[in-house]
């Protein structure tokens, strides 16, 4: 995913300095212009270093994560506000970041798969696989089942 982001990440102020109290604010689009229906990813993180003590309580940070698509959206909660909801936290966008490119690393094999087949290249009967096709290929197309 990140290959994208040299082409779709914007500050939502660009032409100004980072806000006060703002740690991150980015809308990314997620599609190529000639395929935008307005999907995107929405991340914003408040900078509570300037924020003081309010009656004994500590500053809690706006913490957003929203993706969305054309027609979804699906908004993460975030909390830093005590050790476990910290450790939860970073395991949960650890998790998300994991399961993303675990699906980008499928995603590029069948694309890969995809083009081979459109390609009209000759292919073994019965199986569907290129003599040469490279081996990473195979290896996760294994679970494909050829016909007898």
């Amino acid at each position: 995913m990140s290959y994208l982001t040299q082409y779709a990440t914007q500050r939502l102020a660009p032409d100004q300095p980072r806000r006060r109290g703002v740690r991150l604010d980015e809308r990314t689009l997620l599609n190529r212009p000639a395929f935008d229906g307005g999907a995107h990813v929405r991340v914003f993180v408040e900078d509570t270093s300037g924020r003081k003590r309010h009656r004994w309580r500590l500053p809690s940070p706006r913490l957003k994560l929203r993706i969305a698509d054309c027609v979804n959206e699906i908004h993460l909660e975030f909390s830093v506000d005590s050790a476990a909801e910290r450790e939860n936290s970073l395991h949960k966008i650890e998790t998300l970041i994991a399961a993303l490119e675990r699906f980008h690393t499928a995603l590029r094999a069948e694309a890969e798969l995809r083009a081979l087949r459109e390609s009209g290249s000759r292919t073994t009967p019965g199986c569907g696989r290129k003599r040469s096709q490279p081996a990473r290929i195979l290896t996760i197309t294994k679970e494909a089942r050829c016909p007898t």
